[in-house]
């Protein structure tokens, strides 16, 4: 059985927790009791995006898929700027996420690639959907429409 994968709330859920790290970076928290967290977070919506990511990039018939992959774009953008902040110290936690300062230039490396991935294909979705766009004309749908018909009446 085929598993239908609901992206729209996937990465509206990824969303969420992007919020979430945001707001806990943003807070004068005990980093004591809280780095682990914001790392396992950071990790978990890196390795979340990159699984949808993936899955997009594979799935070229899927319906609302550029919506899909403008949804993804708009995360990842937000995310590397979030990392961005954090790797030049603009939030309260940031030093003492210090330790993880190289895993967090991965990461933003990781999403600077995807990014341009994501912004790669929805371009060409977009030059696709100017080329793919056809419009009968009223003649043309009667000749095929008389065509069937013509045909429908041989056979009989």
């Amino acid at each position: 059985m085929t598993r239908r994968v609901n992206y729209e709330d996937n990465i509206f859920y990824l969303s969420l927790v992007f919020k979430g790290i945001a707001a806990g970076l943003k807070l004068n928290i005990d980093t004591d009791l809280y780095r682990d967290r914001i790392i396992e977070d950071i990790r978990f919506l890196d390795k979340t995006c990159s699984s949808i990511y993936q899955s997009l990039r594979a799935n070229h018939l899927m319906i609302d898929r550029l919506t899909h992959l403008k949804g993804l774009m708009k995360l990842n953008s937000i995310f590397i700027e979030l990392l961005e902040d954090v790797l030049e110290e603009r939030y309260p936690l940031a030093s003492a996420l210090e330790q993880d300062f190289d895993l967090l230039q991965r990461i933003q490396s990781t999403r600077e690639v995807e990014l341009a991935g994501l912004k790669e294909m929805i371009a060409k979705l977009g030059d696709e959907g100017v080329d793919q766009e056809q419009i009968v004309s009223e003649q043309e749908f009667k000749f095929l429409l008389s065509s069937d018909e013509d045909q429908e009446e041989s056979s009989d």
